[in-house]
């Protein structure tokens, strides 16, 4: 079981990196990396891990919605109008493309950022945060309690010594990252909001 002072420090990192935008892709890399020396039948551990990464996570991004007001003036004419008409877009499945958004490795900026021009509930956008970034955090520490747990006798008998299950998991963040940022390059939330609304209206 987790000490109390590992649960707070666990905390304050998930918050403390979440607070710095665009840096949601770390979320994997906290939970996997905590987890990854935890005992593989320590089940509550693991879980508690995914919930204060993602307890962190969402505190850090309540204040960024709760600031973009304060720093909407600062964006330019054709930046207000494109989070504008994203809001507009959003309003009616605001609380389930928030919580698919927090349960991928992509950015929750421009969401985050349309909701809040919209003034959208605090307490909606908290849970669905809250609960799609558990998912991803959750899923993340099992992986990494996985590859903890199972990977040491592989790499030492496959590998030389100082390749150690730490080592290999922010090798994989690594890659996963670069594969993320070049998704990034190419991702658009207009395309992604057209195709939410084309389902939604065929169903």
């Amino acid at each position: 079981m987790l000490s109390l002072f590992e649960a707070i420090l666990l905390f304050v990192v998930s918050f403390g990196i979440n607070v710095i935008p665009f840096f949601g892709p770390s979320n994997v890399f906290i939970a996997s990396l905590a987890a990854i020396n935890v005992d593989v039948n320590n089940f509550y551990s693991v879980l508690i891990i995914g919930v204060l990464v993602s307890l962190g996570a969402t505190v850090a991004r309540i204040i960024h919605y709760k600031i973009t007001p304060l720093i909407s003036n600062r964006f330019n004419e054709k930046k207000r109008t494109t989070f504008e008409a994203n809001a507009a877009k959003i309003n009616k499945r605001a609380f389930l493309l928030l919580c698919l958004t927090a349960a991928t490795p992509i950015p929750e900026e421009p969401v985050i950022i349309s909701l809040a021009s919209m003034k959208y509930n605090i307490a909606k956008f908290s849970i669905a945060f809250f609960l799609g970034k558990l998912v991803l955090t959750t899923m993340s520490a099992f992986a990494g309690n996985t590859i903890g747990n199972t990977a040491t006798t592989w790499l030492s008998n496959m590998f030389p010594a100082w390749l150690s299950p730490e080592i290999l998991l922010t090798i994989m963040s690594t890659f996963t990252a670069i594969i993320i940022m070049v998704i990034l390059l190419k991702f658009d939330l207009n395309k992604l909001i057209r195709r939410f609304k084309k389902q939604n209206t065929a169903q």
